[in-house]
Parts: C-alpha cells; sequence; structure tokens
C-alpha cells in the first residue's frame, strides 16, 4: 500500500503526540497578592473566594492547590478590575457613565 495513504506507520522513529506539560502552581507572590485582592473586596470566607474564583475565571476549585501559575494570574487581573469598577461611581446612564469621549463629544 502506498505510504501516502499510511495513518500508522510501522517504523519506531515515529512519535507520540506531544503531551502538555503539567501545570506550574501558583508562585507565593501570586497567592498573597490575590488574597490582598480578596481582602479589599471584602471576601473573606474559603466558599466566597472559591465561588468568585468560578464566576470570574471558571474554575471551580476543591483547594487552593488546584489553582495554577496561569489562572492564577488571570484570576489577579480580574479581581482587580473588579475592584476597579467598585470604586467608579455610576449614575445608572450609561450615556453619562461612559468612559471616553465619543465622536459626538469631539464635534
Amino acid at each position: 500500500m502506498s505510504e501516502l495513504f499510511d495513518l500508522f506507520p510501522d517504523d519506531a522513529s515515529s512519535t507520540p503526540a506531544d503531551v502538555p506539560p503539567p501545570p506550574v502552581p501558583m508562585t507565593d507572590a501570586q497567592r498573597l497578592e490575590i488574597r490582598r485582592l480578596f481582602a479589599q473586596l471584602g471576601v473573606v470566607t474559603a466558599r466566597e473566594q472559591f465561588d468568585l474564583v468560578n464566576v470570574l475565571i471558571g474554575i471551580r476549585l476543591a483547594s487552593v492547590a488546584d489553582l495554577d501559575m496561569k489562572a492564577a494570574a488571570l484570576l489577579k487581573s480580574r479581581l482587580e478590575q473588579r475592584i476597579a469598577s467598585k470604586s467608579r461611581v455610576t449614575t445608572g446612564n450609561s450615556w453619562t457613565d461612559r468612559d471616553e469621549d465619543t465622536w459626538i463629544d469631539k464635534l
């Protein structure tokens, strides 16, 4: 049979599919920063923190050790965004509450 149609070559030189490396655990610095951000938001219990992690980054944690470095960086960013949005004063009017000028304002 033609090698063109050979999906599974017999030679020993073929390598198995690349297996992704295991996730890197979050650093101590990330852990401290995330704790600080939770405290700033007033989220103090583990259950509340785990629920907020699920809401912000879509990961349901069974323990803090389940959070890897990449997910911790994303969580940190989302917590900072949440803090920034809490400090912003809103009037309930999306036109008044916009962050930047529109083309109409620039006329």
